[in-house]
């Protein structure tokens, strides 16, 4: 069911950036959820988990095939991914045949089949450099690169024959597969950027994603004759306040779906027509602060499961909750509290003008369109951004979160599949910087998971 309620710096570049999470207990609320419209099985799942901080890491430093060892810091999040996984251990984990890679895997898995094809993109003469040294030692090739040039950087490896490469990789494990198997797959940051680059319809270095934090989770699932859907990106909260990314500046926004409610179990459009949380969306609202990154002002959708859900989330954080109209669910018109079958039976035609031949029409007639939701929720962060002085949470809904990623990704309704449906109390999160805001994250819920 689609809407039941509901430029790219490399990790070695640009000025540090503090990521500080908040935990205050290790809670964790097991739930079921669709990961895709109409709640069907998932074929195939793969989980991509990028290796543990190196030294060149560290120091800034473009490794490409070069090992240099795992840092201090990289020892620790290799303990912590270690415990992550403790209660699940894969049962099938491929990793790049790189010294790093290798020993992350091992936190996860004794037996690991080794692959080249998973490895980082070979960056030849710039291997062991900073930025600086590439500038003065290989002049504009990094503007190029950074320009999304098809450019072989220091004489290595052709980007585009890198990228075919990657997918290849992805394409050879998926047609081994059973459906219902899960592979875990440890590599890199440059190869995960650029493998949902390929499965977003976004070519070359311009899709706004974050690189991938030092050992974070990236779930991608695969229905049986459907297009991959990025179900989770870039968890890394098992890390609690130990993160440091290396990015771009700016104004971290942290979106929060509301808890379960009523209407949610049984499956209805709520839209703008409010209905209660239930006792576990309470705790799931109160379970979510733990792995909820530092925030300085809190917005909600002005709605009653959203507010209720703020002033849990919020408490801990001494925050009180600021409503706006922006940040409303996307308007169902008359389809509101209809199950998606009741919305086929009153208005047929419409509903298969959406739903099958993918018109985004108003829903219900006189509703919103995705587009026109995605665009309202949109400019809704950009306006709360630009008063802003720290980070910023905001609770709201899960249709419009979606429609709200499809335009920064600038996907559009065709490609909205992509992207499940958040699920309650999830945590996706934006970087508004100088440039084009970024995802750093997408329906992050560890507090949901086994």
């Amino acid at each position: 069911m689609e809407e039941v309620d509901e430029e790219v710096l490399s990790p070695e570049l640009g000025k540090e950036r503090p990521w500080r999470s908040r935990r205050t207990a290790s809670v964790r609320i097991r739930i079921a959820y669709a990961s895709r419209e109409g709640g069907g099985p998932i074929a195939k799942t793969i989980t991509l988990i990028r290796h543990a901080e190196t030294n060149a890491n560290n120091q800034r430093r473009w490794q490409g095939s070069l090992d240099s060892g795992l840092s201090d810091l990289g020892i620790d999040q290799v303990r912590r991914l270690e415990q992550r996984f403790r209660d699940e251990r894969p049962v099938r984990t491929v990793a790049s045949d790189l010294a790093r890679t290798m020993e992350t895997a091992a936190a996860i898995s004794t037996e690991i089949a080794p692959d080249p094809a998973w490895r980082e993109f070979h960056v030849g003469g710039w291997e062991g450099l900073t930025t600086d040294e590439i500038t003065v030692r290989f002049p504009g090739q990094l503007e190029a690169f950074f320009a999304g040039e098809d450019i072989a950087p220091g004489g290595g490896e052709l980007m585009s024959d890198f990228a075919d490469r990657v997918m290849g990789a992805f394409e050879g494990l998926v047609a081994t597969m059973a459906d219902g198997d899960h592979t875990h797959v440890v590599t890199h940051g440059g190869v995960i950027w650029t493998l949902l680059s390929r499965l977003l319809g976004r070519s070359g270095r311009r899709a706004p994603l974050s690189i991938s934090f030092n050992t974070a989770v990236t779930v991608i699932t695969i229905p049986d004759s459907e297009r991959p859907q990025l179900t989770v990106f870039n968890d890394a909260t098992h890390l609690n306040e130990s993160v440091v990314h290396f990015g771009p500046e700016g104004h971290l926004v942290t979106l929060f779906r509301h808890g379960q409610t009523e209407g949610n179990l049984l499956g209805r459009w709520q839209g703008h027509t409010d209905s209660p949380l239930t006792d576990l969306g309470k705790q799931q609202a109160t379970a979510v602060a733990a792995h909820a990154p530092a925030m300085g002002q809190l917005y909600t959708s002005p709605l009653g499961r959203t507010r209720e859900t703020a002033e849990l989330l919020g408490r801990p954080f001494g925050l009180d909750p600021r409503q706006d109209e922006g940040f409303k669910e996307m308007s169902f018109g008359t389809w509101e509290n209809l199950t998606s079958d009741e919305a086929r039976v009153v208005e047929p035609g419409l509903y298969e003008q959406i739903y099958e031949f993918g018109n985004d029409l108003p829903r219900g007639g006189d509703g919103e369109t995705f587009t026109d939701a995605g665009k309202r929720m949109a400019d809704t962060v950009r306006s709360v951004v630009a008063g802003a002085d720290s980070d910023i949470g905001v609770v709201s809904h899960g249709a419009v979160i979606r429609a709200y990623i499809v335009n920064i990704m600038e996907l559009g309704f065709a490609r909205r599949d992509t992207f499940p449906v958040p699920r309650n109390t999830s945590m996706t999160s934006v970087l508004y910087g100088e440039s084009h805001p970024i995802l750093t994250s997408y329906n992050v819920a560890p507090h949901l998971e086994p």
